[in-house]
């Protein structure tokens, strides 16, 4: 890492400004001025010290993981102490950072993508770029123009939005922390720090971004106002289900027997990285499929509040995804109760940001951005053994109160009512939990949840109930999903992590749903 003044240092990490937009993900009671300055402080040691990086693969077991930690438990209101302790946690999962040893200039930008060596290179040219140009005017050039993804005399395929969502969403997440917190630090480490790994990382499904695409992202507010006039569509402008909706486009690759596990012959297995595999054979193999079942689920980027029910039917999906196919899936789990997929698991903490992006995206490549997310979102479920939804089942076995946050559990204090009409706030253990743990997934996983039922909570049974009508496709026990949803899935996910204990290596399971 190239060396930085004490100036330019206070200047690139101010404290935590509030988040762009009031979509964006809400900060709990208990940020103080001293916990401001903590977090800055840990964030600038974090810049100048660790590498994104912490193995071959390009996974960000820690590097990243810092700023991302440090974040999250600042976001839930942690104490200032706090921020100490998870670098130094941190600390240990990640690598030095390096001295810039090979450099990135206008001319040689293209030259190097993908390449890992090129790091610092990509972070300096990155960081020189943002602090002229800005966050947004970078993020519009270097992700969503045509040439930053086709271009006919390219000798490395640039598709940079491929590389954007690759390994996880990483560079996405990286990416969206910059601009939620508003920091110039984070958006010279963050959102440039994203941007130089959009760069440096591999290309991954580049069969789900076509040059269609970008061709025809003029026309995409075209089709997407005729699909809202289709009278076979659900049309409510007080409704959130505008057109062909998520839980639609999911019940069609249920349906079809190509993206079964057995069909593509995917396998058990138990590290990490041997689902990488399995997610390219999906790749490789079904992307024109994938193209095609969500090629009418549409995006208005022009329409805040089109484009904020989009991102609320993803957000339902990617829960449905890790919760539901979780506990459906436990058997195949390393404790039977709950399988809380790695995979999946990263699918809900993404989702967090998708409002954030798109406040700092024009109208064309807002669209673009979510329709993406939506087609990697699916290629990740599909690989991970395409689990059914079995909602019924779910919401008569799972209870709405986290067993570890029930009333017998509370110590009784005098004036409180008695423990039989005890009515509690189960999400305040549940966050507290959150920011004492290690595992910085815990954190970002019940921030997420707790964010989506701040914002969904209300939902009544019966919401989705419209979307099994007709003869469109639909999820079985659709009309029983309501708000409670999302603490239902963070109190398995207490659960099912505190059952670890301390072994890291056994929060979240890796063996897919494969059956």
């Amino acid at each position: 890492m190239a060396e930085r003044t004490d100036n330019l240092l206070d200047r690139l990490f101010p404290l935590p400004s509030a988040a762009p937009s009031p979509l964006c993900p809400e900060r709990f009671p208990g940020i103080t001025h001293a916990s401001k300055i903590a977090v800055a402080e840990a964030l600038k040691a974090n810049h100048l010290e660790r590498h994104s990086f912490t193995n071959e693969h390009g996974f960000h077991n820690g590097g990243s993981h810092a700023s991302h930690h440090l974040l999250a438990a600042f976001a839930l209101g942690a104490p200032a102490r706090v921020f100490n302790a998870i670098y130094e946690v941190q600390i240990g999962r990640t690598r030095p950072a390096s001295n810039i040893s090979k450099i990135i200039t206008r001319e040689t930008f293209w030259d190097h993508l993908g390449d890992r060596t090129f790091y610092e290179g990509y972070l300096q040219y990155f960081s020189d770029v943002v602090l002229k140009a800005g966050a947004a005017s970078a993020i519009e050039e270097y992700i969503f123009t045509k040439s930053a993804n086709f271009h006919d005399a390219a000798n490395v395929p640039r598709r940079m939005l491929n590389r954007h969502f690759a390994m996880l969403y990483h560079p996405m997440i990286y990416l969206a922390y910059g601009l939620e917190f508003g920091i110039p630090g984070l958006v010279a480490e963050a959102l440039v720090l994203g941007l130089a790994q959009t760069a440096v990382h591999p290309l991954q499904m580049p069969g789900l971004i076509s040059l269609s695409d970008f061709e025809e992202q003029d026309t995409a507010t075209d089709r997407t106002g005729a699909q809202a006039e289709d009278k076979t569509s659900v049309v409510k402008r007080d409704h959130p289900n505008i057109g062909v909706h998520a839980f639609t486009v999911l019940a069609r690759f249920l349906q079809d027997d190509r993206f079964s596990a057995s069909t593509l012959g995917l396998t058990p297995h138990t590290e990490q990285v041997e689902a990488l595999p399995h997610y390219s054979k999906v790749g490789a193999e079904l992307s024109d499929a994938i193209l095609s079942y969500t090629e009418d689920w549409l995006v208005d980027g022009t329409d805040a509040g089109h484009t904020e029910q989009k991102i609320e039917e993803l957000c339902w999906a990617a829960t449905l995804m890790y919760g539901v196919c979780g506990w459906g899936g436990r058997k195949q789990g390393l404790y039977g109760e709950f399988n809380n997929d790695f995979f999946h698991m990263h699918g809900v903490t993404s989702c967090l940001f998708l409002q954030t992006m798109v406040t700092y995206l024009s109208p064309s490549s807002a669209s673009l951005f979510l329709r993406t997310y939506f087609r990697m979102l699916i290629a990740w479920w599909v690989s991970r053994g395409r689990p059914a939804f079995p909602i019924r089942e779910f919401y008569t076995s799972v209870p709405e109160l986290p067993r570890r946050c029930a009333p017998d559990h509370m110590k009784l204090e005098k004036g409180m009512f008695p423990v039989e009409s005890t009515a509690l706030n189960a999400w305040l253990p549940l966050i507290q939990m959150s920011i004492m743990h290690t595992d910085d997934h815990l954190c970002k996983t019940q921030r997420a949840l707790a964010h989506f039922a701040s914002q969904y909570g209300e939902r009544p049974a019966g919401y989705f109930a419209e979307l099994t009508s007709g003869e469109r496709p639909s999820l079985d026990g659709i009309e029983l999903l309501d708000g409670t949803l999302f603490l239902r899935v963070a109190g398995l996910t207490a659960e099912r992590v505190a059952a670890a204990g301390e072994d890291r290596s056994l929060f979240w399971d890796v063996r897919g749903f494969f059956v």
